[in-house]
């Protein structure tokens, strides 16, 4: 079995790692509108404890991801792409690996900075490294939004490549990223 990426094709590991991270952060983004819709406060605790594990998963297996990223080869374009797009999409690739590693942590130490525990289900707790800092809280939290925006936008342009691949181009891009052996 093929663990690593190679220039023909993606490894089954990062195959399955790029559909669990797109899971777990769909996962994690229905969770805030339903926290945000709540008025339950013992409900909303329960789903913002669930939604730390799910980031706190986003984080390990994004830092695994973006490793794999950059010391493995990355699979050729399918067809005859122009450059200009290959260089797009993968540094659009390549941020929103880093993206996801980044994102969870400035969450994290943005509510570290506000004083807020952050808890996992079953009572577990994600410690702290510094104390409550009104200043750093801020610092955090606009990282955290500003990344959140370009990871959106990141996103946006990933989506609009799949589907140009898939519906304008017709060709297998889709296929090779659901595990199909594909053609160059």
């Amino acid at each position: 079995m093929q663990l690593r990426d190679n220039g023909l094709r993606f490894s089954p590991v990062t195959i399955v790692l790029h559909w669990v991270v797109a899971i777990l952060l769909f996962s994690i983004i229905g969770l805030g509108i339903a926290i945000a819709q709540t008025g339950d406060d013992v409900r909303k605790l329960e789903w913002i404890h669930v939604q730390n594990l799910l980031g706190l998963f986003v984080l390990l297996v994004s830092t695994y991801r973006f490793w794999a990223r950059v010391t493995s080869y990355h699979p050729l374009p399918l067809g005859t792409p122009n450059p200009v797009e290959v260089i797009a999409s993968r540094s659009v690739a390549a941020a929103l690996a880093l993206a996801m590693v980044l994102l969870p942590l400035a969450a994290w130490l943005s509510r570290c900075a506000a004083g807020e525990i952050v808890g996992l289900p079953g009572g577990w707790v994600i410690p702290a490294p510094f104390g409550p800092s009104a200043q750093a809280h801020r610092v955090f939290a606009f990282l955290f939004n500003l990344g959140a925006t370009a990871f959106l936008g990141g996103l946006a342009l990933h989506i609009f490549g799949a589907l140009k691949n898939h519906l304008v181009l017709k060709n297998d891009a889709l296929k090779r990223m659901l595990g199909k052996h594909v053609e160059l």
